[in-house]
């Protein structure tokens, strides 16, 4: 399978699992806080010192939970049993603190949480486990003759539907984000349907300009050269020397035009397809090439198109002009954005770059490289820059601020960090379930 096909799939996954981070963080937050503004309104939990202690228990297990709460999130997934585990605490939450007010709801969480994680075979035992343990709260604990005569006793017994609704609004919420990760994804393919488009657009006409110019200009002069052999063998040379410096540039051209249509290096992430390219250049010229790319280091899709457009120009440049005998290649993610950077130490470039009218006078040259990379760069949203020094090499460097790809959204927000698992969902029969859908 293509890494189109299955690039979204990731980006899909990847997305509902920061959400479901996102809200397993809230509600052990809320848990928290529940448990901390208990201990501070009941003097009687506080008089407790075994109430007391399960409280500060749970307190203490939900802090771990946030501490670690990627790789809590991805053992829940494939263990449903820790869930189950968590459904005792809370029993033992009810038996110190009682069935009302807000000990119940540190137990309704949790059903929420099954709502969200798991289909609804694997919710329905969590919900049963926690009904049958509320009642034998209900009626094991203190006072339980008051509660079996009190008015009250209808309504605590149809308390435990409550677990169902928390299962429900969980199960909903992860509904809500495996839709919106598809409308993603949607757009995610038509995104890169509308770029493809548009490149094999631009390639056509640089086909047009470049290719077809050369090829034509070779078969008018290839026609004449004939009438040269009668009448001018010494022109029929010069001819013929044309000729085969101009297939040389044809053939360059072809190369180079034949890169640019495999579109399977723009699907990869940047730090990958950078790899790559410094790879096969290497191979391809026999020049050293020192690889300083950064793992995990990528852009959203137009900009990474564009940079990997950048690379493939400049290692061009390289090849044709500079004579190098070593180029680097550093790809690096920091605080101010990706830069990417391409160096050699090769002859360096005639004039001041940078210079007023630099660019200008290159192009009047005929030298539209560096042009048209300094346009990729601001179609991407970044910006280019170039230093060379004659005799000592040129570097090429472009940046691109941080962008938040759509479908790339993490948690950095609400934890500075982000999940570094890929956990699978876990259905009624124990077999992984992937997360692009509930399926069920």
């Amino acid at each position: 399978m293509s890494d189109l096909a299955t690039h979204p799939s990731r980006s899909l996954r990847r997305s509902v699992e920061s959400r479901i981070g996102t809200t397993f963080v809230l509600l052990i937050q809320v848990r928290v806080l529940v448990v901390g503004v208990t201990v501070l309104i009941d003097r009687q939990v506080r008089g407790d010192f075994w109430a007391l202690g399960v409280l500060a228990l749970v307190a203490l297990l939900s802090g771990l939970m946030l501490l670690g709460w990627e790789q809590v999130v991805s053992r829940l997934y494939a263990q449903p049993a820790l869930l189950a585990c968590d459904v005792l605490v809370g029993y033992a939450v009810l038996e110190a603190g009682g069935i009302l007010g807000p000990y119940f709801l540190v137990t309704v969480i949790a059903a929420g949480l099954a709502g969200l994680l798991y289909r609804w075979t694997t919710t329905a035992v969590l919900c049963l486990q926690q009904s049958a343990l509320y009642y034998v709260a209900l009626f094991q604990g203190d006072g339980a003759d008051d509660v079996r005569h009190s008015a009250t006793l209808p309504l605590l017994l149809a308390m435990p539907a409550f677990y169902g609704i928390g299962a429900l609004v969980g199960s909903v919420i992860r509904r809500l984000f495996d839709e919106q990760a598809a409308a993603e994804d949607a757009l995610w393919r038509s995104e890169a349907l509308t770029l493809a488009a548009e490149e094999r657009a631009r390639l056509a006409r640089e086909m047009h300009d470049s290719l077809s110019g050369t090829l034509s200009g070779m078969a008018l002069a290839a026609a004449s050269l004939p009438a040269f052999v009668r009448r001018s063998p010494e022109r029929a040379e010069k001819e013929a020397r044309r000729i085969a410096a101009a297939a040389q540039i044809a053939t360059r051209q072809a190369r180079s035009l034949i890169a640019e249509l495999r579109a399977d290096a723009v699907q990869r992430p940047l730090d990958a397809a950078v790899r790559e390219l410094a790879a096969e250049w290497g191979r391809a010229t026999g020049v050293r090439v020192r690889d300083r790319v950064q793992d995990g280091a990528d852009l959203p899709l137009h900009p990474r198109h564009e940079t990997v457009a950048i690379v493939r120009e400049a290692l061009e440049n390289v090849r044709r002009h500079a004579e190098a005998a070593v180029v680097e290649i550093a790809v690096s993610d920091g605080p101010d954005g990706v830069r990417v950077v391409v160096r050699d130490d090769g002859r360096g470039l005639p004039g001041r770059p940078g210079g007023d009218g630099w660019l200008d006078a290159l192009a009047g040259e005929g030298h539209y490289g560096l042009l048209g990379m300094h346009e990729r760069a601001r179609r991407g949203g970044g910006e280019l820059t170039v230093d060379s020094t004659p005799g000592v090499g040129t570097g090429i460097t472009v940046r691109f601020p941080h962008v938040r790809s759509r479908t790339a959204a993490s948690v950095h927000g609400a934890r500075g960090g982000t999940s570094g698992s890929r956990p699978a969902r876990e259905p009624a029969g124990g077999e992984a379930v992937p997360m692009e859908g509930r399926g069920e």
